[in-house]
């Protein structure tokens, strides 16, 4: 269960974002999904 910060904009986008390069996956991966629990 994780929360997406507002609009994606602060620091757990970019930790997704950068998990995303550091295995080799587009960086938008997992950020464009829409959170099952509000």
């Amino acid at each position: 269960l994780s929360v997406i910060d507002n609009l994606v904009k602060g620091a757990a986008g970019q930790a997704v974002q950068n998990m995303n390069l550091l295995f080799g996956l587009d960086e938008r991966v997992g950020l464009e999904a829409v959170a099952v629990l509000p």
